[in-house]
């Protein structure tokens, strides 16, 4: 078997209202990055790559009561709070010991990508496929297909580690394996069952 493993709420934690917390900005412009940003077209744009963080940052600016700066300081903020999950992490290098081939399919930003990219762990992969990088968008089939089809591909040999029920569903319609991800005892129970670690 051959693990596909998401980036986000899988292997690095993805909490906005953590990073919401975590802002120095008053309640309602915190109310504003949620509704504007996080909960917006605009996220999904800079995972899809069709528009940039300066761009994102000039346009909320002039449509919000945010500053082009406090934009940026959330940008920072998201990136700052992509933590490892230590377990997710282990995982990803005993898999590695045990010859397991991993892969990586992820929405994402390029440059919150371009940032996660210096880690270790990410030298243990045998390729990686990235949203923002591909002009496309879990869960679009084709997104799946771009993986598949570079790396040469068994869909019914893959196992999908992803966060998102959506995402999952499309992987398991294509063949995969699956393992609905949430951090708990259960869920690395079953990775681990799949592989036999």
């Amino acid at each position: 078997m051959i693990a596909l493993w998401d980036l986000g709420n899988v292997v690095v934690q993805w909490n906005p209202e953590k990073i919401l917390s975590r802002l120095q900005l008053s309640a309602d412009k915190k109310a504003v990055v949620k509704s504007a940003l996080f909960e917006s077209n605009l996220w999904l744009d800079l995972d899809r790559g069709v528009t940039t963080e300066p761009e994102v940052a000039a346009l909320l600016s002039a449509e919000s009561s945010l500053s082009t700066d406090e934009v940026v300081h959330c940008f920072d903020t998201v990136r700052e709070s992509l933590v490892n999950f230590p377990r997710s992490v282990e995982l990803i290098n005993q898999m590695k010991e045990a010859d397991i081939p991993m892969y990586v399919l992820s929405n994402m930003s390029a440059v919150n990508a371009g940032y996660l990219r210096s880690r270790e762990y990410f030298t243990l992969f045998q390729g990686i496929v990235i949203s923002a990088e591909e002009k496309l968008i879990k869960p679009d089939a084709t997104l799946f297909q771009v993986v598949l089809d570079r790396f040469g591909l068994d869909a019914n040999e893959m196992v999908f580690i992803d966060d998102s029920l959506p995402n999952i569903e499309v992987a398991q319609l294509l063949g995969m394996q699956t393992v609905h991800f949430k951090a708990s005892d259960k869920c690395y129970a079953d990775i681990r069952k799949y592989f036999n670690l």
